[in-house]
């Protein structure tokens, strides 16, 4: 039998602030788009030519889980 365990508070590394927006590259997965990305890390750039059902994010940003990555989708 396991014992109560019983929790108070978060720790301080959990992210309160709900749920965000998806990324450009997630949203109208039904056509072809263009998204840019820029990692503020490293200033590594790159422009996603996405095809329709595609709905990866960068592999850079895959690779470098503590990047952060910057998406916008051109128009």
């Amino acid at each position: 039998m396991s014992p109560e365990i019983s929790v108070v508070g978060a720790a301080e590394n959990v992210d309160m602030s709900g749920p965000s927006d998806p990324e450009p590259y997630e949203v109208d997965t039904d056509e072809r788009r263009v998204v840019s990305c820029y990692c503020c890390t490293c200033e590594s750039t790159a422009t996603l030519l996405l095809e329709v059902g595609d709905s990866d994010p960068w592999e850079h940003d895959a690779e470098n889980a503590s990047h952060v990555v910057d998406y916008w989708r051109e128009a």
